[in-house]
């Protein structure tokens, strides 16, 4: 009889430990909280009704479809919360200290903090094609943007480029645009020139057509750094509609932008105000406006998560995040949710990805 109870105290003891390890790996997929956090890159209560969901279309809110996204990869989460950053190192610094798990920035907030952020998957909108409707890809240079008329493209892209244009009705800018296609262009050049740029803090109008100069004829030609603020002619803190008015109307004679201004109604209304007879003849801004340089990719947003709360953010919960929000940007209900950053899409990329902007940053430090 002893032996007996002997035994069976001991099959119940394995039972019982079999249960604990099964219970310890179900707490290992519960989270009590996971914190989200928006840039402030709009109006905090525009971002935050977009986040909330929609119940008239029966749009579920930017948390629930996380929480639902994680329960159906085994985790369980009480709870998400969302907030929008007082600025957009407030969220860097969140994420670092580990107060914030999972933050949507942009990608110079992403290299600026990476030493304590994570990528994990990089936004995606929609590209420029050219006539046939392919994505124009920055790497190839000039001639895609000056093969005739750009359009939104039907394909995704992870950034954008920053081009900068000429008027070739003007003897300046036919000069300018003859020696981009020669490859001839000099600081010379491009310094005797007007140009007319955005704030400094535009990546588009400002950044990185300075890391365009630097790159072409400064530290990237063995001589000392060089930017925008280095040009002996500049107009500054312009608009892009403004800007194209101008290079149209001969108020300067470079302008710069992102790929592709020429697709703006307003650039094709001053086109037809400044030109009437060519228009007439069936002439675009893209016959007349043509781009001498083609800047470094600009990466689009990441959604990135923070390397300091490795008790919450395990491997395991950073693969069923990045199948979350690829799901997420694959419905309107998702996008919608994060309709004021215009994502589109996820994709899960690479920390390479962001040396131009490594780049672009270390221009400015």
């Amino acid at each position: 009889m002893k032996k007996f109870l002997v035994i069976l105290l001991s099959a119940m003891l394995v039972f019982s430990m079999a249960g604990c390890t099964g219970d310890t790996k179900k707490d290992d997929k519960h989270i009590e909280k996971l914190t989200v956090a928006f840039v402030p890159s709009k109006d905090a209560d525009v971002i935050l009704q977009a986040a909330g969901g929609n119940e008239e279309l029966g749009y579920r809110s930017l948390a629930q479809i996380i929480i639902d996204g994680l329960a159906a990869r085994g985790f369980t989460v009480d709870e998400v919360e969302v907030t929008v950053g007082t600025s957009y190192a407030a969220v860097g610094e969140g994420m670092v200290s580990g107060t914030i798990d999972i933050g949507l920035i942009p990608a110079s907030t992403y290299v600026l903090y990476s030493d304590g952020v994570e990528l994990l998957v990089e936004a995606l909108r929609y590209g420029v094609a050219g006539e046939d409707g392919v994505v124009i890809d920055p790497a190839l240079g000039i001639d895609p943007w000056n093969a005739g008329k750009t359009k939104d493209a039907e394909g995704m892209a992870t950034g954008y480029a920053s081009l900068i244009y000429v008027n070739i009705t003007t003897d300046i800018g036919m000069d300018l645009y003859e020696k981009a296609q020669a490859n001839t262009l000099t600081w010379e050049d491009v310094n005797a020139a007007n140009w007319y740029v955005c704030s400094s803090t535009s990546s588009a109008g400002y950044v990185y057509p300075s890391l365009w100069l630097n790159n072409t004829f400064g530290e990237g030609a063995g001589k000392e750094k060089i930017t925008v603020a280095n040009l002996a002619h500049v107009t500054p803190d312009g608009s892009y509609a403004v800007m194209m008015e101008s290079i149209l109307t001969g108020g300067c004679d470079i302008t710069v932008g992102y790929a592709d201004v020429r697709k703006d109604a307003a650039s094709t209304t001053a086109f037809e105000a400044a030109y009437p007879e060519l228009a007439a003849e069936g002439k675009t801004v893209w016959d007349i406006i043509k781009v001498i340089a083609v800047s470094e990719y600009i990466m689009n947003d990441t959604v990135s998560v923070t390397k300091n709360n490795p008790d919450v953010m395990t491997e395991e919960l950073i693969k069923a995040l990045q199948e979350v929000f690829i799901e997420l940007g694959n419905t309107e209900e998702g996008r919608a949710a994060v309709k004021p950053y215009s994502h589109m899409g996820y994709q899960v990329g690479k920390d390479s990805d962001y040396d131009s902007t490594r780049r672009a940053n270390a221009l400015f430090q």
